[in-house]
């Protein structure tokens, strides 16, 4: 049996505290942060991510409830086999351990009032170990990209952002109570990926809520995907969950054949 209204409370409940006052008030305040880490690094408070960051094989970045880090737009960071876009990216070999409450979230944000510019967003690649919960992504390139990676994703916001989730070589995130909202896509997944997206929200994108590749092997249930362009774009012979509620997209579900098939 689905329990909608009060799943729906909880999403809508999460993530309200007020915005910043101002971007330019907030810099001033903040902490400058970027570059390779060389030790587990603690991040607690206001941050300015002012270039790339990574986080190597074997070390941790953990960031506190309550904690936010401001993104500076630039289209001209570096651009080497290390870092994967040209935008201002946090990159994960390691672990990210990203926990705020439903009373101190955690955030990131864009600085500037313009709506168009996107940073890069948190990238995993080959990490294991993650956690993010109670975690606000604002205006990135894709939300949260895993490359044979498997985090954990509870109560997470990704909004105004061109892709919310995308998933490649054999991903298996945990997704729950979650909200992908307001960009291009929701949750693309690709390449043998499995992940378990439960209890979230998937509404206003432009193109697809979901789009599942021929090799996904996603597991859906319980999910709300509404006011998408398309709700879900799969296979043919591929079936979603009547768990999900998926209505008032203009599209609610989109097949496509399978290859060789005529």
């Amino acid at each position: 049996m689905i329990r909608f209204p009060a799943f729906l409370l909880l999403l809508l409940l999460f993530g309200c505290a007020p915005l910043p006052q101002s971007p330019a008030e907030e810099v001033v305040q903040r902490q400058t942060i970027g570059g390779v880490l060389t030790a587990d690094t603690v991040l607690d408070g206001n941050y300015l991510l002012e270039t790339d960051l990574q986080v190597p094989a074997g070390m941790t970045l953990t960031i506190r409830p309550g904690s936010s880090i401001l993104v500076p737009v630039s289209d001209s960071t570096k651009i080497d086999p290390e870092y994967l876009s040209k935008e201002i990216e946090i990159l994960i070999r390691g672990r990210l351990l990203a926990q705020g409450t439903e009373q101190r979230p955690i955030r990131f944000t864009v600085a500037g009032n313009d709506n168009s510019q996107l940073w890069a967003g948190l990238q995993f690649v080959g990490s294991a170990g993650s956690r993010l919960e109670h975690l606000q992504i604002e205006q990135a390139e894709t939300g949260v990209l895993c490359l044979d990676s498997s985090p954990q994703l509870r109560h997470v916001k990704i909004l105004r952002s061109r892709y919310g989730i995308l998933l490649q070589q054999h991903s298996q995130p945990q997704i729950s109570d979650s909200q992908l909202s307001d960009g291009e896509a929701g949750l693309f997944c690709w390449d043998q990926s499995a992940p378990l997206l439960e209890r979230s929200i998937i509404s206003g994108n432009q193109e697809e809520g979901i789009y599942l590749s021929r090799g996904c092997a996603a597991e859906l249930r319980e999910n709300l995907i509404k006011k998408n362009d398309r709700g879900v774009v799969l296979p043919v012979g591929v079936s979603v969950a009547s768990s999900n509620l998926i209505f008032d997209n203009r599209q609610n579900l989109q097949t496509y054949p399978l290859e060789g098939a005529e």
